[in-house]
């Protein structure tokens, strides 16, 4: 342990180490670990993503107390440690910032176009409503949707089974969603009755979904390209948002063409505005709405 000067501010028991600067990451370094995350997730990362790459491998190498990007990666992809270490740097590589009705104009198209409008519109049987949250992160998105179809359906006063699966490739982002419980911030978009309704504050001030909502949301870890390895059913209503952005165009046309054949007749599968340009299915048409990219399975 090197000595500590009086003037410079550090945690006690700090190695040197973990202060000093990373060294530069030399291209082909980048395209090492670019090719790396397309192998294992399908991920695209472009030349101008380096600094991304640098700034999430560096908080990660940080914490091992690694102090150079080769160290690292012959760690990562080496032996039973290595697929240890690849589950926790994908997290920081793969989840990003997100928050409770974030997409507002989904949940809207989902409350006008896929949902009862009326008591009169309601079957006399329970209505099942099966829905798949792609790429959910830790959760607010499918939280957000479930809470949405719950509040409609109560609305209305119609029994429903609702089956929400929410996928993601980041093991620690599912453990986040089961777990249920965020900070004041992510929540900041959701009104008082839904905060009353649907979340308990607890001890620390953050806040807890409620234990009737959590039951309704299958947290699973899954890799998009690998979905056909998968027992996943026909659903009502898939969502994939800010996913496809990583991938190339092939591979954009390859999970959506998938992701069609997980549609029950009438399903629609709404992705993140811009994210596929042209794209033509057999059995999928356009559903025009605003702010959103949705189509719908005939």
């Amino acid at each position: 342990m090197l000595p500590v000067k009086a003037t410079v501010e550090r945690l006690p028991g700090l190695d040197e180490r973990f202060i000093k600067p990373l060294p530069a990451m030399e291209p082909g370094q980048f395209e090492q670990w670019a090719a790396l995350l397309k192998q294992r997730t399908g991920m695209r990362l472009p030349d101008n993503r380096m600094s991304f790459l640098v700034t999430n491998l560096g908080m990660r190498m940080r914490e091992l107390g690694i102090a150079d990007f080769q160290t690292y990666y012959d760690y990562v992809t080496s032996g039973r440690e290595g697929v240890v270490e690849w589950g926790h740097l994908v997290h920081h590589l793969t989840v990003h910032e997100t928050r409770f009705l974030r997409h507002e104009s989904v949940l809207a198209l989902i409350l006008q176009h896929c949902l009862p409008a009326d008591p009169a519109g309601c079957p006399t049987e329970p209505l099942g409503i099966d829905v798949w949250s792609v790429g959910c992160s830790t959760g607010e998105e499918p939280y957000s949707v479930a809470m949405a179809i719950d509040d409609r359906m109560r609305q209305l006063d119609a029994a429903y089974f609702l089956g929400m699966m929410a996928s993601d490739i980041s093991r620690a982002a599912l453990a986040t969603g089961r777990v249920g419980t965020y900070s004041h911030e992510k929540l900041r978009d959701i009104g008082p009755r839904w905060l009353k309704h649907y979340f308990t504050e607890t001890d620390t001030g953050r806040f807890q979904v409620s234990e009737e909502l959590r039951k309704r949301v299958c947290f699973n870890h899954l890799n998009i390209l690998q979905v056909d390895d998968a027992p996943i059913g026909k659903m009502d209503i898939i969502l994939c948002l800010n996913l496809l952005i990583y991938f190339d165009r092939e591979q954009r046309i390859q999970i959506a063409d998938t992701l069609a054949g997980h549609l029950q007749p009438g399903g629609m599968l709404i992705l993140g505005v811009g994210e596929l340009l042209n794209w033509e299915h057999p059995h999928m048409k356009r559903f025009p709405y605003a702010n959103t990219l949705a189509f719908q399975h005939q």
